[in-house]
């Protein structure tokens, strides 16, 4: 089809994350042949990195604060340093049904069919599991396997499918995408930031992904998790930090920054000292002797020497802090460093080669695949301090402090299975800072680290920390029907209400 100005116009504004009024352009709205799926993929791609309420109030406020990586003296917004119940539990799902459900399959309607588009068929569909893993992993049963099918079927009330039938396909979607991706094939490259192309790195992102989730199963189905880790290590995993998966910005405007940066900028969150690191992330780090520190942590005015940083306790109040510092001033707190993490440019980064070869150490560990955990737990360790380079000049470690570090929290290959499991997750917890959808759910997977909980005063978890999040508000009207068929399911829609694999 030769373009016309409102396609060109259309495609435009699709690219760029902005919608219009398509009466007014007087174009077909259910013609997906104005748009062509390489810039639609590309949509989804960037689009994945949320919005500043997915990630202020989604990953920062809810999913981080539970896992104490960061705390707030807030009672009215970020609710999870205090497991208290609000409607931005709906953050991540509402986004991902309104915004990338549609894209998604409407890339897989264009070329599901086209055996030219094979490696474009291959890359959505080991993305669509990588945005769905997270929406089942925070709230259980969810739309799947008719979400995004108002485009194109017409279904406009999704059924909600129960978390172990997901996890089954999504394991199979992996498997049978990496097979359909041709390596000599680079038609995709003008459409794929993430890796330009390469497909190679797409096929150890697909494997390194399977291991993920492999991973997640090991204490509902550990023969499963098992077996599917062996898959994804036989296909070829990430094996350096240039096969990272992170969604690259730029600062020149909204829907092209860091979105959680930008939140930081847009409600001036430094300034007031809405959201800081938390105490328990805070002392482990000095506790270790953890570089990272001077990566992760800065004060507001960008001090990011380690001997300054200090962090907030989590579950206080704007009054009930002074019983933890009398007179507290904020300014004393650390913030995600500005100079990293708050940069508008910064990647939001989805997957890494550390978290893999973390995952790797404890597969070995658990006896499954003969590998040396002691030597994955080593190259985590130092992949993750070497991918702090992404953040440019206020993310380089020097080598020496990375081998000091490694030497000074060795891997305790004498030791019980049980401090082994933990060394690692407690690493693992600390490699995902600013992942908060990770973060949370690898804590729920492993228990690790062994945080104290919060009790604050009226919490809807009776003081333990939520396993999960509860459905948005206005599924109950919307969707009724299909949302009390999976809570009949699952289980009560409550914060302690424990997920498919969360399980034994």
């Amino acid at each position: 089809m030769k373009p016309t100005k409102n396609s060109i116009y259309i495609l435009l504004l699709t690219v760029l994350g902005f919608s219009c009024n398509l009466e007014e352009l007087d174009v077909n709205p259910n013609s997906p042949t104005e748009v062509a799926p390489g810039p639609l993929f590309t949509n989804v791609l960037l689009r994945t990195a949320g919005e500043t309420g997915t990630s202020r109030r989604g990953s920062i406020g809810y999913c981080m604060m539970m896992v104490q990586q960061t705390a707030t003296l807030k009672t009215d917004d970020l609710e999870g340093d205090k497991y208290l119940a609000s409607n931005n539990v709906s953050q991540l799902f509402n986004f991902t049904y309104s915004t990338l459900a549609k894209n998604i399959e409407a890339v897989i309607a264009m070329v599901k069919e086209d055996p030219a588009q094979a490696n474009l068929y291959g890359a959505i569909r080991i993305w669509k599991v990588l945005v769905y893993h997270r929406v089942t992993d925070l709230y259980g049963d969810v739309p799947y396997f008719e979400a995004g099918a108002g485009y194109n079927q017409q279904v406009y009330f999704p059924k909600y499918d129960a978390q172990e039938e997901i996890y089954m396909h999504m394991l199979k979607e992996l498997e049978e995408a990496s097979a359909l991706l041709a390596t000599d094939d680079q038609s995709i490259a003008d459409a794929d930031f993430i890796y330009d192309g390469d497909i190679a790195r797409w096929k150890r992102l697909a494997n390194s992904l399977m291991l993920r989730l492999a991973m997640r199963l090991v204490k509902k189905d550990p023969a499963k998790a098992e077996e599917w880790t062996k898959k994804a290590l036989a296909g070829g995993v990430m094996d350096s930090n240039a096969d990272d998966c992170m969604i690259r910005h730029e600062s020149t405007r909204e829907v092209n920054s860091n979105p959680a940066a930008f939140a930081f900028f847009k409600f001036d969150l430094v300034k007031l000292g809405d959201i800081k690191i938390s105490k328990t992330l805070m002392d482990y780090l000095k506790q270790t002797g953890d570089p990272r520190i001077s990566v992760y942590c800065s004060l507001p005015d960008g001090d990011s020497d380690p001997a300054m940083q200090k962090g907030l306790p989590n579950g206080y109040d704007i009054t009930t802090i002074d019983n933890f510092e009398p007179s507290a001033d904020l300014t004393t707190f650390s913030n995600p460093n500005i100079a990293s993490f708050l940069d508008l440019s910064a990647p939001t980064v989805l997957l890494t080669w550390s978290e893999t070869e973390l995952l790797r150490a404890e597969a070995a560990a658990r006896g499954w695949t003969g590998e040396n955990a002691a030597e994955h737990y080593a190259k985590g360790l130092e992949a993750s301090m070497k991918q702090q380079a992404v953040y440019g000049e206020a993310g380089m470690i020097e080598a020496s402090a990375i081998t000091g570090f490694i030497t000074a929290n060795p891997y305790p290959s004498g030791g019980t299975l049980e401090e082994q499991l933990r060394q690692i997750n407690v690493q693992y917890w600390v490699a995902t800072f600013m992942n908060g959808f990770e973060s949370y759910a690898n804590w729920r997977r492993t228990g690790y680290p062994e945080l104290v909980p919060v009790n604050y005063n009226n919490n809807a978890s009776n003081g333990t920390i939520p396993r999960r999040l509860m459905y948005p508000i206005a599924e109950y009207s919307a969707n009724g029907s299909n949302l009390k068929t999976a809570i009949d399911r699952q289980g009560v829609d409550k914060f302690t209400t424990r997920i498919w694999w969360d399980q034994e």
